[in-house]
């Protein structure tokens, strides 16, 4: 009797879920909230994106003649995706290589371990404007800690102006990017890390492998699903990246460090241009989309792991 009773519940659930009515009932708000905050914009801005709307007054049509000037004729728009590729590979390198060295660490590691995660992790809970004023203060030319360190240090050829100097204004400001966010992948590629299993690393050891040859032959393969997630993430944070850098230097100076989402952003905003400025979304969306898809097809596991 008891048994009976405990089924009864999921019965009745079962009769439910195998009404279409009642399918719909649960999958509909969700979807309608899907179609309308991601859809319906979307689609919105492609329409936007054949016009030469300004945000007053009426929907002048104009066909694809934003995306050939884009393509064509606008040179800071081709300068802002260099840029965007450059701060793609180098947040790739930058973030994902020291997150996993130090997810290496900490799971070899027992004392400490929460203290060291917590601390790699309070960047990423910084805001976008905190961090930028953090590094405009490091980087100040007059009283930064940047230029004062090499002052001690008597490597004076080293002071400059980084956020105005043309040679390293955009390395100046890819660092505070790769800085707050290797904190982020390090927790998940730490929680990867725990998940394997501890018995192949022990059995690769027993064969002779090294410590450095069990990394490359056991654990970067077993984690190969985790590191395309943190790849993934990191190319599309860096494809779309806007914040940080439009606070610490606003796309300048001469459109150095300008990226294709800021570009849109002084289109769209700046300009009022919202018909050329929803052509570069689209572009943008474009490009984060086939990075996906470029990134998925390479790191996809053709056949099993043997050991």
């Amino acid at each position: 009797m008891p048994q009976a009773a405990a089924q009864w519940p999921l019965t009745i659930m079962e009769k439910m879920l195998s009404k279409k009515t009642t399918l719909a009932f649960f999958l509909v708000p969700g979807l309608a909230v899907f179609l309308g905050m991601f859809i319906f914009p979307v689609i919105y801005t492609a329409v936007l994106s054949t016009t030469d709307w300004e945000g007053v007054g009426s929907l002048n049509f104009v066909g694809i003649d934003n995306y050939v000037k884009l393509f064509t004729k606008d040179t800071v728009f081709w300068l802002s995706v260099k840029n965007t590729f450059v701060i793609l590979g180098v947040a790739l390198v930058g973030q994902l290589v020291p997150a996993f060295v130090l997810a290496l660490l900490l799971h070899h590691f027992t004392r400490g371990v929460r203290i060291f995660r917590n601390a790699f992790f309070v960047p990423v809970l910084l805001s976008a404007a905190a961090i930028a004023l953090l590094w405009q203060k490091i980087y100040d030319p007059n009283y930064g800690v940047l230029n004062e360190l090499f002052t001690s240090l008597k490597l004076y050829f080293l002071d400059k102006d980084w956020l105005t100097d043309k040679e390293t204004v955009l390395i100046a400001v890819i660092v505070p990017v790769v800085w707050q966010w290797i904190g982020y992948h390090m927790i998940i590629m730490y929680a990867g890390l725990k998940s394997i299993p501890g018995q192949y690393a022990e059995a690769a050891k027993i064969d002779g492998a090294t410590g450095v040859q069990v990394v490359f032959k056991v654990t970067i393969p077993l984690m190969r699903d985790i590191i395309k997630i943190c790849v993934v993430l990191a190319a599309i944070g860096s494809l779309k990246i806007f914040d940080n850098i439009y606070l610490m230097t606003g796309g300048g100076p001469y459109n150095l460090t300008s990226t294709v989402a800021i570009q849109m952003y002084k289109e769209s905003f700046l300009k009022l241009q919202f018909g050329y400025g929803s052509s570069i979304a689209i572009s943008l969306m474009a490009i984060c989309i086939l990075a996906f898809f470029l990134i998925n097809k390479l790191m996809t596991r053709k056949e099993p792991i043997e050991f």
